[in-house]
């Protein structure tokens, strides 16, 4: 039987929207082809050893499971907390949750224990889906999760009580439970962001949001059925089950990914042959660098995919060099609370953008999807209540981003003490815009220049410093890696200060480096306020990603650090 790309309206029957849908479809069309593939357990006969499940077998389980959660009284919108590893069981369960109408819980156990449950308890979950540690923890901390009581334990259970994985299972194969009807605006899960510039917010998802955000990656990158992805990145190993493509897991820690190694990850992608992969630009910077050196090649890789930060020009052509002829490598833009929002291409980059971007005009994220929204309304930290409210801002003039569609999170959860939607979301007569808390200008060609997060911003006696553009420039020095500009003192008086992350190889002294760079910044109008250079050995970046730097950190450990007295 033939596949097809499946669009929204095939997946809508009157009401009804759920992403599983999609599963179903492609079960019936290719039951047999391989759905999911994760590292086994140990080699055979000097060969990497792999589990896997078919289309078939994910779609059979995914509702058998689903069933056994309506049999223990999971109803619409229970909240569950979901905790297991990427893997098959992983995407099994997901399926089964968004089937049986729950709200699942996601977050990054990467973010640490006290955010971690912090972050939990402040969604008051009525049960936990976890790997034993998960459930012991839940355990020891009951008081932090009172009405945590429909608990399923993936591997071992001990004495927390609840059903096993493997229980659930057997019971949903013999229940004839029907399951629930899901409609556009239903939750489907709470997802947390990774903090990286404050407190994690738990993101409220719909069925319409997983929903669209599976069509428009689908149709926008022409995504076919039967094709492999290797899948760094968890969440979107789950739209490929949706898409009737292959989610091969890597063997790596995917809360840090930029540990990643490379040696495992070819082996992944030569043994299923992928044709896609999608990671954070940590991994491609690494796994590129190591092609490069070696030798060694992705053919079978024809559509590349990094997300979470932007992507230095350099590394986007040594990944380009390293996979099949022809291939395409593309930077979707968006954030947890609004995904997808833009893309741009790589040929686009090298051709248009990079220059203008090494001479500090910011980096070109390009034109929206077709369901999105924008506007770039002028800068305020205070909340803006209503739409009209706003003062949007001409073409190359740069403001706040805000975004409106179906892929953009209605709400933060307001079950924690801090409500964070006056100040995130804009009301617009019955819809809101999302406040992206980037800044940047649009072009003359409708495309998004990203000059860095509004919080972020220096606010200088003189004016305002944006990150990106400033940064860029210095990040051109063949001796600095990474660098990040940061504000000391009190805002609107604020002292521009560089911190560069040297190169390692770098034979260049402290002080010729520092004397360079401060030239470099003499050079350009955007730098030239600047007077002090710092030097980091490794500058913080984020958990998710292990990209975004975290210059909340480095503000602080730059007031902590001598200025030498400007020149």
């Amino acid at each position: 039987m033939s596949t097809a790309r499946l669009t929204s309206q095939d997946c809508r029957s009157a009401d009804r929207l759920n992403v599983a849908d999609r599963l179903t479809r492609f079960a019936q069309q290719m039951p047999e082809a391989v759905a999911v593939v994760c590292p086994g357990r140990g080699d055979v006969a000097g060969k990497n050893s792999y589990a896997t499940c078919t289309f078939a077998e994910l779609e059979q389980d995914a509702t058998a499971l689903a069933r056994g959660l309506v049999e223990l009284g999971i109803t619409p919108g229970t909240r569950l907390v979901l905790l297991v590893r990427p893997g098959i069981e992983f995407v099994k369960l997901v399926f089964a949750l968004l089937r049986c109408g729950a709200t699942t819980v996601l977050i990054d156990p990467g973010m640490g224990r006290r955010h971690l449950v912090d972050c939990l308890a402040s969604t008051d979950p009525e049960g936990f889906v976890a790997i034993s540690p998960a459930q012991a923890v839940r355990t020891l901390l009951r008081t932090r999760f009172p009405n945590s009581t429909t608990n399923v334990t993936v591997g071992r259970r001990w004495f927390w009580g609840g059903k096993t994985l493997k229980q659930l299972l057997q019971l949903g194969q013999h229940s004839r439970q029907t399951l629930p009807v899901t409609r556009p605006a239903d939750p489907a899960a709470i997802i947390f962001t990774s903090g990286s510039t404050g407190p994690p917010k738990g993101v409220l998802y719909s069925h319409q949001m997983f929903d669209t955000q599976v069509a428009e990656i689908s149709e926008h990158y022409d995504i076919q059925p039967g094709g492999a992805d290797l899948s760094c990145f968890p969440l979107f190993g789950l739209f490929n089950s949706a898409m009737g493509v292959t989610t091969v897991f890597p063997d790596i820690d995917f809360s840090r990914p930029a540990t990643a190694n490379p040696t495992k990850l070819l082996a992944a992608a030569h043994d299923w042959q992928v044709t896609q992969a999608f990671a954070s630009p940590a991994v491609w910077r690494k796994l590129s660098a190591f092609c490069q050196s070696t030798g060694e090649m992705i053919p079978t890789l024809r559509k590349v995919f990094s997300c979470g930060a932007p992507v230095p020009a350099e590394v986007l052509r040594r990944t380009l060099a390293c996979v099949s002829a022809g291939a395409q490598m593309h930077t979707p833009y968006g954030a947890t609370e609004s995904l997808p929002v833009a893309s741009i291409a790589a040929r686009e980059v090298f051709d248009e953008t990079a220059t203008l971007t090494d001479r500090g005009a910011g980096v070109c994220v390009g034109k929206k999807f077709a369901t999105i929204d924008w506007r770039v309304i002028s800068i305020t930290d205070d909340p803006i209540a209503m739409i009209d409210d706003c003062n949007p801002m001409p073409v190359g003039e740069i403001g706040e981003l805000i975004v409106r569609g179906p892929q953009v999170s209605p709400e933060y959860m307001r079950l924690s003490s801090t409500d964070h939607n006056p100040i995130a979301k804009i009301v617009d007569e019955n819809t809101h815009w999302h406040r992206m808390g980037d800044v940047g200008y649009f072009d003359d060609h409708g495309r998004f220049w990203y000059c860095g997060r509004k919080a972020h911003r220096v606010k200088t006696a003189s004016g305002i410093m944006y990150t990106i553009p400033c940064e860029s420039i210095f990040n051109t020095h063949s001796a600095v890696a990474r660098s990040a500009l940061v504000g000391i003192g009190k805002r609107g008086q604020q002292t521009p200060v560089i911190i560069v992350e040297p190169i390692q190889k770098s034979q260049a002294s402290s002080q010729t480096l520092s004397d360079e760079v401060l030239q470099l910044a003499a050079k350009h109008e955007r730098t030239q306020e600047i007077r002090h250079v710092l030097f980091h050995p490794s500058l913080p970046v984020d958990v998710r990603h292990n990209a975004k730097i975290n210059r909340e950190e480095l503000t602080t450990w730059a007031t902590q650090q001598p200025l030498a007295p400007s020149p």
